[in-house]
This record gives C-alpha cells, sequence and structure tokens, in this order.
C-alpha cells in the first residue's frame, strides 16, 4: 500500500524510528450476520476496509473516506464498536456501519470485496483473526472464540 502524503512527510523527518499510525475501519454485515472484506491488490489479504487516520480528520469521518476511496460505497457510521492496541506502532479504531448508497467498484487498493461469516473466512492476517472474532463478540453475534 502506498504511503500517504502525511506519513511520507513524516518519515522523511524521522527516518524509521518508531510511529504509532492511528487508524479507523469499519465492520459492515449484511442481513445474515456475515463481514463485508476487501482484497487488497498489493498484499493479497483479506481486511476490513479502513485506513490511517490523516491530521486533524476525526476518526469517524476517516472510517466514512476510507471506505469510499476502497470501494466507492457510502456508508453512515452507527456506533463505535472497539478500540485496539497492536503493539508496537498501531492503534485502531473501529465503526459499526451501514451502506447508505454507491456500488462497489475496485479501487488501486482494493481487487474486490465479498461477505464472509466467521466460519468461513477468507485468507486475512493472523491478527484479523482474533480482532474479528471480538468485534463479532462486542456486535452480540457470538459467545466464544475461534478455534
Amino acid at each position: 500500500m502506498p504511503l500517504s502524503g502525511h506519513l511520507r512527510e513524516l518519515r522523511k523527518k524521522i527516518g524509521n524510528d518508531l510511529l504509532v499510525l492511528p487508524s479507523a475501519a469499519v465492520a459492515i454485515y449484511d442481513e445474515q450476520g456475515r463481514v463485508l472484506m476487501g482484497l487488497h491488490s498489493d498484499r493479497k489479504v483479506w481486511v476490513m476496509p479502513g485506513g490511517l487516520i490523516e491530521p486533524e480528520e476525526i476518526p469517524a469521518d476517516a472510517a466514512i473516506r476510507e471506505v469510499w476511496e476502497e470501494t466507492g460505497l457510502t456508508v453512515e457510521i452507527e456506533k463505535l464498536v472497539l478500540n485496539k492496541t497492536f503493539p508496537p506502532d498501531r492503534f485502531g479504531m473501529y465503526y459499526l456501519c451501514r451502506i447508505t448508497n454507491g456500488v462497489f467498484e475496485p479501487s488501486d487498493e482494493v481487487a474486490e470485496y465479498g461477505y464472509f461469516s466467521l466460519n468461513n473466512l477468507p485468507d486475512v492476517r493472523p491478527r484479523d483473526y482474533a480482532l474479528i472474532n471480538e468485534i463479532y463478540e462486542q456486535m452480540g453475534f457470538i459467545e466464544h472464540e475461534l478455534a
């Protein structure tokens, strides 16, 4: 994934020193309780829509912007579901959203999208299995952990 202009400028100033990067992502469910995931074009892993929060941007606005940039879909935030730290350098805010308008269009970052049930997740990053499970629990969809 290409660096944002802001992150590129920060890296010029601080090099490769540790930098905590706040991000915002969304959980969008269909009527069967399946979560929307996108296949990243360059990393070839499935993720929930989201990305870095830009300077002076409200996290919820970042989540909405990222969904639009990655999918062409317009969403509305329903609530903040989870705040999660991924040591040493990531902090994520996860919002429950619903689609209000648009049709999925592939982007430079995301090649395709699909809805997946918890017991039928595609190839996701290892830390995302636990994260998705935690979001499902927060939403009241399950009362147990992934095996």
